[in-house]
């Protein structure tokens, strides 16, 4: 049994509510565009005024419920077009680490899991798809689910890319999807079609796995529409950290970070009771006394990634955590004082 696509069931009920307050014309017409029966005016006009959206919007669900989930987002594109009426819904990936999708050839598969191992360690996980066997059905499904799912792509154009029968197909989902995609380039090889009008980076011989990784962190950190997904992914990362090394340089990317959900505050809480690499570890900082101006301080990343935490709109939701983490690490002073700027929160701290 497959998970269910929650995603794409949301979206349904959105754009079916949405198309239940438009005129029967209307709605048959895109109906009719997706060689969908119509809907006839009986039905339309069978229930009182008072629950006409609601059945109406029942009878929509029935007639897109079965398209898949790119042509629902083609859909919700539409209607927004027509009507000047958003269709979106809360991304279930909005606040969990990103996932991205590779697409390459097989003589590139040992370089493409060594950047996968490079990106693991910034929470960010990379989807290797097969390209040069025949995928079974079970395969080729969870290639699809992937891509229907991933945050984004990253296209390792080498030479031949052009005549492999699955590149040009994933490439070709993840643009329909209008998720971003960056295009790396081997051997001087240039990307064609759509993806061809976007600028593509240039992999130099003798660059490592590392470099090519850091070039994607670096992409990455430049999209706005990655910003949340990459926030959860460093918090993972920062969990995950192995050394005081690691630690600093996923701080530095983590310490503006905004709009952590309930899952990435508690992963962000564990790493400071938990992870010796971060409530052992300081950071370097510069004293702004006058009489001490230019010394150098160490601000410990217990007390830095606390704060960073009662920032964070899924605080509250781990008030009991919060509660644990600051009694182990001595950070009671900072739990009180953001425990009474959120209304009813004192209560279930102390409890």
């Amino acid at each position: 049994m497959q998970p269910l696509n929650i995603e794409k069931l949301a979206l349904i009920r959105n754009i079916a509510r949405t198309l239940a307050e438009q005129s029967l014309y209307d709605v048959n017409l895109i109906l009719h565009e997706l060689q969908i029966v119509e809907i006839t005016a009986e039905a339309w006009e069978s229930r009182s005024s008072s629950s006409a959206t609601g059945s109406r919007t029942c009878i929509v669900i029935e007639k897109i419920r079965d398209l898949s989930p790119s042509a629902i987002d083609d859909l919700a594109h539409s209607v927004r077009e027509l009507f000047g009426i958003v269709i979106s819904v809360e991304s279930k990936r909005a606040t969990a680490p990103l996932q991205l999708f590779a697409s390459h050839l097989t003589t590139q598969k040992a370089l493409v899991g060594q950047v996968g191992e490079y990106l693991h360690k910034w929470g960010v996980s990379l989807f290797v798809a097969h390209t040069s066997i025949e995928p079974d059905t079970e395969w080729q499904r969870e290639i699809e689910r992937v891509l229907d799912s991933c945050d984004a792509g990253v296209v390792f154009f080498s030479p031949k890319f052009i005549e492999s029968r699955w590149c040009d197909q994933e490439v070709g989902w993840l643009m329909g999807r209008q998720v971003p995609c960056y295009s790396l380039r081997f051997n001087n090889e240039t990307p064609y079609g759509p993806l061809g009008k976007k600028q593509a980076y240039n992999v130099t011989d003798g660059m490592t796995a590392a470099s090519v990784g850091e070039e994607i962190i670096r992409w990455i950190s430049q999209k706005p529409e990655l910003t949340t997904g990459f926030a959860a992914s460093l918090v993972e990362a920062l969990k995950n950290s192995d050394c005081f090394r690691q630690t600093d340089k996923v701080w530095d990317r983590l310490q503006n970070a905004k709009d952590l959900g309930k899952d990435s505050v508690a992963s962000l809480l564990s790493a400071i009771r938990d992870n010796d690499q971060v409530y052992r570890a300081t950071r370097a900082s510069k004293s702004g006394r006058a009489d001490q101006l230019g010394r150098e301080e160490r601000d410990p990343y217990a007390e830095l990634a606390f704060k960073l935490a009662t920032k964070q709109p899924g605080f509250t939701a781990n008030i009991e955590l919060a509660t644990e983490v600051a009694k182990i690490r001595g950070l009671d002073a900072l739990l009180g004082g953001a425990v009474g700027s959120f209304p009813n929160s004192s209560s279930r701290a102390e409890a």
